[in-house]
């Protein structure tokens, strides 16, 4: 993945940061960042709160020398987002963005692609498949529906990168293309908007390899997680 400094993880090994935003926390995992050994999740109730608060906690970084901080500070920066549109992060935030829109469409609310008047086409009835193609400069060019179904469909120059989606060694393969960044971040989102309804753990993939990270978990613990979630 492209790097904001160019330093190496090692030396960044003292920065801490947290979110409470899922999409951010997913991305942040999926780019290699390290939980906190000692915390790597804490859960918030009470003061107001209508449903429990989840914070993820990270320290270091990446092996390529992204911080969570990075990512979160690129996250909400739209001015360097338009600068940077390849970049990694800036990738993943419109997957993000596409997902919501069709998901949105799906259920009646808003149009964000008319329905597909092409014949030849590829299509996926994969909401996370179609935001990721999206994401990567595939135009969708509309939709049909088949029993009661949204399929999303592009131009067959499309074709490789739905099979590389398809491909669950995708991230064993190419673990460092965007599309496996992507892919991994979307899935992750998915698995942590869980854990804000679960009360003591959630699953969390990385690439290939799924851990149940406790809010609780001592140093130990979280270094068993590390070990399966990350590339050591």
């Amino acid at each position: 993945m492209n790097n904001f400094l160019g330093k190496k993880g090692e030396s960044l090994s003292h920065l801490t940061m947290q979110t409470t935003n899922p999409q951010i926390a997913a991305t942040i995992i999926a780019i290699d960042v390290p939980l906190l050994k000692s915390a790597p999740m804490k859960n918030f109730v009470g003061d107001g709160l209508k449903a429990p608060r989840i914070t993820w906690h990270f320290a270091g970084a990446s092996p390529t020398g992204n911080t969570a901080s990075m990512v979160i500070d690129a996250w909400h920066n739209d001015a360097w987002l338009q600068a940077n549109p390849t970049h990694t992060v800036a990738k993943i935030k419109r997957a993000f963005e596409a997902m919501k829109a069709l998901a949105q469409q799906t259920k009646g609310r808003d149009v964000y692609v008319d329905r597909c008047m092409f014949s030849d086409t590829i299509c996926t009835a994969s909401t996370p498949q179609a935001a990721t193609m999206i994401a990567l400069g595939h135009p969708c060019f509309g939709y049909t529906l088949h029993a009661g179904s949204y399929f999303w469909h592009f131009n067959r120059t499309a074709d490789a990168d739905m099979a590389l989606w398809e491909d669950k060694l995708i991230h064993e393969k190419l673990p460092s293309e965007d599309l496996s960044y992507i892919k991994t971040a979307l899935l992750n989102w998915r698995q942590l908007l869980t854990d804000i309804k679960t009360p003591t753990h959630t699953a969390v993939q990385h690439g290939r390899r799924t851990a149940y990270v406790g809010r609780d978990d001592d140093a130990k613990a979280q270094s068993q997680i590390e070990k399966l979630l990350y590339r050591k």
